[in-house]
């Protein structure tokens, strides 16, 4: 079973959000989507969801048709936005509790997001009084009230801490171990890298590399190292392999070399990045952009 995504595009006005987009994802897999911002990540979310519809391609979710089928797909997803969907004025138990009617959960599904995404102890607090950690995970938790088969998760950690940051990936992790499917978008590469099986990046619209996260982080290109530099004017300079405005990609062997051409050009180093994985080699290599 598979959500299977072809030749699909979404235009609003004048702009082309998704371009003829194709891809496929494995039920039972958290698959990771990257992207920068304006690639179509939250807009093909939406699609997925049900949310939005196309304008042309087809969309199948587990055999279901998404024209078609819409409503029956909408029953067994969930989407968790990048914008907190809760009232403020509201305690955690408040919420839940007016989320939980609307969703019709059950007591079970109800114990459980307040479980996993480790609410008890603040159930009487006001809403708008949490950490930004804290929102987050209320946030997740009224997404799975419903018990959904699809969880998508739009950047869901922007924002927030290192502490609580990693107690919402392990809390997306254990989603996969209850047969839940993920599609999970984010600004960092390392959570793509901890949580995700597979990974497709995004261009304009259009899908330019999908494969499994154990393929990328095996691939040659792993031994690579980034180099950001200030410098305002363009750094096209005889020798340098440029792979954005500001980077310049070399290899262990070359770096020597590298560092006394910035040198002697009066180019500022700010960050060496050592060992790169080549999952942020890849994203460089295909988009040529470093702002995902």
């Amino acid at each position: 079973m598979k959500i299977e995504i072809k030749d699909v595009t979404k235009s609003f006005g004048g702009l082309k959000a998704l371009n003829k987009l194709s891809l496929s994802i494995t039920k039972g897999t958290i698959f990771g989507l990257l992207g920068v911002n304006g690639a179509g990540k939250s807009t093909l979310l939406s699609i997925l969801n049900g949310l939005s519809k196309i304008d042309s391609g087809s969309v199948e979710v587990f055999g279901m048709d998404m024209t078609k089928d819409r409503k029956k797909v909408k029953k067994i997803s969930s989407i968790v936005p990048q914008n907190l969907a809760f009232y403020e004025q509201l305690t955690v138990k408040e919420n839940l509790d007016f989320f939980a009617d609307i969703q019709n959960a059950t007591k079970e599904d109800y114990d459980r997001a307040i479980e996993i995404n480790t609410l008890s102890e603040i159930l009487d607090q006001e809403a708008s009084t949490l950490s930004g950690g804290q929102k987050r995970r209320l946030n997740i938790a009224i997404g799975i009230l419903n018990a959904p088969e699809i969880i998508y998760f739009d950047e869901p950690t922007v924002g927030i801490d290192p502490k609580s940051r990693n107690e919402i990936l392990d809390s997306i992790k254990s989603y996969k171990a209850m047969g839940i499917t993920v599609i999970y978008t984010s600004h960092y590469m390392n959570e793509i890298e901890r949580i995700c099986d597979e990974v497709a990046i995004i261009s304009k619209g259009q899908l330019v590399k999908q494969d499994t996260l154990e393929n990328l982080l095996n691939s040659d290109s792993s031994d690579k190292i980034l180099i950001d530099v200030i410098y305002e004017d363009s750094l096209d300079f005889e020798g340098l392999n440029v792979v954005a405005d500001s980077v310049i990609e070399t290899t262990k062997t070359s770096l020597t070399t590298v560092l006394d051409m910035l040198d002697k050009r009066g180019i500022a180093i700010k960050e060496i990045r050592y060992g790169v994985n080549s999952l942020e080699s890849h994203f460089l290599d295909l988009t040529g952009d470093a702002n995902v």
